[in-house]
């Protein structure tokens, strides 16, 4: 039975590509310098693999490394000179009468990052992990690594423009009643008590989150704390000149609860209706469920990098014909990966902002939003949501399409109810067709277009469990190496 070291090569072999985890060295003729994907690697969740003893240049054929025992000895060194020093471990294995090494390299949690080539130090040396690509960490990106590390609060951050009288007196007043019902311990301070306390004020001037929340024009003092919202026709969107290259282009401004109201009736205005019948009768249905919308906007805005380098760039939300698609600068706080939106208990941005938004009844902070979003989708019979963290940002992708033909949603009016989208035969059939050779998850979800989350929930691990899915590695279910072949 082959290693899954030997596993790992035959499968780049067959797809003769690197990827967001994987780096392929020939080292046939010496030890390669690989400081930039010992950082790279680093300073992702899922750390990474560099394999040497595969020529890229010939087609990811099977070279051999010169020296097994002085390659490792050297890229030690190599390690040494990182900080903080990464502790790789190594595989060697014989392929074809060949020798290749594998160097196995973890994440470095956030409190740890960056790490970088000592000699160059953190501008010079930080880098991140862009597909197949090492690329130099920008000074945003840094900037939030330091920013949680030091637990900086951009929320309540002061501009020296901002004054007291930029704050909507009758706002404020609403504020105070609502902050006194929610939270008793504050009914006996003052008024300036109360919103020193909860953030709205410091030395005398209203913080950012107050201006966002409580101003009369936050954008006198942050013109780009905004959202631009443009609606396309088609799935793409082109970049020329032409008059018709967007349907409707607004820009919305104001407090957050403002801006919210404002995005909703955009996308209001610009979806389309379809209609389903219910119960015997017609009834029309929203393009995009407007709680799953409200949650986008919500979290854009609350989870936002508000940092120097973020707080002059808005929030962009297009309409395609197939999608809604919402971005933000800042991506995902402290360091956790996609897969814990929802689930884990996460550390949070912008604490104050969000304390205040709580206040307001805007928004909560209890992790529901990403699983609200997915949940409307799937009573809505849509395609599994998007959720992409890169390069200090967040996008969210919402589609408007059905999963398929057999996915279709019985809604009941009466009690409210939705059937979950049954799995589609056709989809299961051609995973069986696809993986009359052995296929990995990811190549499973390419064959097919979804995202691989919901692949492996939906299709896979239940094609699993019926046996019509058999593994190629049955006692390491959980391997990155594993296939799915058809049984």
């Amino acid at each position: 039975m082959l290693s899954e070291l030997e596993e790992l090569v035959r499968s780049i072999i067959r797809s003769r590509c690197e990827t967001q985890t994987l780096e392929i060295k020939a080292a046939k003729d010496g030890a390669p310098h690989v400081y930039d994907s010992l950082s790279s690697f680093s300073n992702q969740n899922d750390g990474g693999i560099i394999l040497f003893g595969i020529d890229e240049s010939e087609g990811f054929e099977v070279c051999g490394v010169y020296d097994a025992q002085d390659l490792q000895k050297k890229l030690h060194g190599q390690c040494e000179a990182m900080t903080p020093r990464v502790r790789p471990v190594f595989e060697v294995a014989q392929m074809d009468g060949k020798t290749v090494v594998a160097m196995y390299i973890t994440g470095r949690s956030m409190s740890e990052r960056p790490a970088y080539r000592t000699i160059k130090g953190i501008p010079e040396g930080s880098y991140t992990r862009i597909g197949d690509a090492d690329v130099r960490m920008t000074a945003t990106e840094l900037y939030e690594i330091q920013s949680f590390k030091e637990g900086r609060r951009d929320d309540v951050d002061v501009d020296e423009l901002a004054s007291i009288t930029m704050l909507d007196s009758a706002k404020v007043s609403r504020f105070i009643d609502a902050a006194a019902r929610e939270r008793p311990l504050l009914e006996r301070r003052s008024r300036d008590e109360m919103l020193s306390l909860l953030g709205i004020m410091r030395d005398g001037k209203p913080t950012l989150a107050g201006m966002m929340t409580l101003g009369d024009y936050p954008q006198q003092v942050y013109p780009n704390l905004c959202i631009t919202a443009i609606a396309v026709n088609g799935t793409e969107l082109l970049h020329h000149d032409s008059e018709e290259r967007f349907i409707d282009n607004k820009r919305y401004e104001g407090t957050i609860d403002e801006m919210i109201e404002g995005v909703m009736g955009f996308v209001t205005r610009n979806s389309k209706t379809k209609v389903v019948i219910r119960d015997g009768k017609r009834a029309d249905v929203a393009q995009y469920p407007q709680t799953a919308v409200r949650e986008i906007v919500v979290n854009a805005l609350m989870h936002r990098d508000y940092g120097p380098y973020c707080n002059g760039t808005p929030i962009r939300l297009v309409l395609f014909s197939d999608r809604l698609e919402c971005w933000n600068p800042g991506g995902i706080y402290g360091g956790q990966s996609i897969n814990e939106l929802g689930i884990a208990n996460m550390p949070t941005r912008n604490p104050t902002l969000v304390s205040i938004l709580e206040i307001e009844k805007i928004a909560e902070n209890r992790h529901s939003g990403i699983p609200v979003i997915r949940d409307e989708a799937r009573s809505y019979g849509l395609r599994e949501p998007e959720f992409v963290d890169h390069k200090g940002s967040f996008l969210v992708r919402f589609f408007n399409e059905a999963v398929g033909n057999d996915d279709a949603v019985d809604v009941n009016t009466t009690d409210r109810r939705r059937k979950k989208a049954r799995p589609s035969n056709k989809i299961i059939q051609d995973i069986l067709e696809y993986c009359s050779q052995p296929r990995s998850a990811q190549e499973i979800t390419d064959s097919l277009g979804y995202n691989i989350q919901y692949v492996r929930k939906r299709y896979i691990r239940p094609m699993v469990d019926d046996g019509r899915l058999a593994l190629t590695m049955p006692d390491k279910p959980q391997s990155k190496f594993q296939r799915y072949r058809a049984a």
